[in-house]
């Protein structure tokens, strides 16, 4: 059976059931856009009304009512930016749908794949300020080069990046394990791991320097036992950060069990 992943720009991903097995979730984002666009028409609109009578009144003097017309008409309009900046509404919104065997995505940079044609998520987080929500982008790669990119535009993103995440961790981390086993030395964004330890642009940290290996604050650190320096890199840049915590504790675990 053809593999097919679904072009770019595709409207609807058609694949056969038998390659991604059954639907799990559905995060459909035209909902939320037509939400989205319906407050921006009624914003908009409100704001283009009151403008006239704004003008009207501020012409003839009639500050009472010409004032508050003008600074409603600025609310309004001031309302209506404030929304398309925090929502971003697309013309055409995309929709995720969470398989047992893979993930499918519709709409602009969609495809079809299954969980092992999938090689790596780049997990990025960017604050909105404070009190703000963050704004969570998940960057995909197929084996066959596409890029699947999930942003905010669709609900939940943070949810579906993850489970994808998890799903992808799951089966390379057995696969840079084995090659570990095998005495190689396993490349994973600027870190280095083999059975002698952790390295990082020449330096290196024995497997028993390190004590731990996690992700936070927008960085992957590993952390070194007191009098040695840690190695750390911006989460950001390095694909299958989380893939990489998971082999760091199997690969230290797997050592000091010798």
């Amino acid at each position: 059976m053809s593999r097919g992943p679904a072009r770019q720009g595709s409207a609807v991903v058609a694949l056969p059931r038998d390659r991604l097995g059954e639907p799990v979730r559905i995060f459909d984002g035209r909902a939320a856009a037509r939400r989205t666009w319906a407050w921006l028409a009624l914003l908009c609109l409100a704001a283009a009304a009151l403008v006239p009578a704004a003008v009207a009144y501020l012409h003839d003097r009639v500050w009472w009512v010409g004032v508050p017309a003008l600074l409603l008409s600025m609310g309004y309009a001031a309302a209506a930016g404030w929304t398309a900046g925090r929502d971003r509404p697309r013309v055409r919104a995309r929709v995720a749908a969470l398989h047992t065997g893979g993930l499918a995505l519709t709409g602009p940079g969609g495809g079809a794949y299954t969980w092992d044609e999938l090689v790596s998520v780049t997990v990025v987080g960017v604050p909105g300020g404070p009190g703000g929500r963050v704004r969570w982008c998940f960057t995909v790669v197929a084996d066959d080069g596409n890029v699947l990119r999930l942003g905010d535009d669709i609900p939940e993103v943070r949810t579906l990046g993850v489970a994808v995440a998890q799903e992808v961790t799951a089966r390379t981390v057995p696969r840079h394990l084995a090659a570990v086993k095998a005495g190689e030395c396993v490349r994973m964004g600027p870190f280095t791991v083999d059975l002698d330890g952790v390295g990082k642009d020449g330096e290196r940290l024995p497997w028993g320097a390190v004590q731990d290996v996690v992700i936070g604050g927008g960085m992957v650190t590993v952390q070194a036992r007191p009098g040695r320096t840690e190695l750390a890199a911006i989460a950001s840049r390095m694909p299958d950060a989380l893939a990489f915590s998971v082999l760091c504790h199997q690969v230290r675990d797997l050592i000091e069990d010798f």
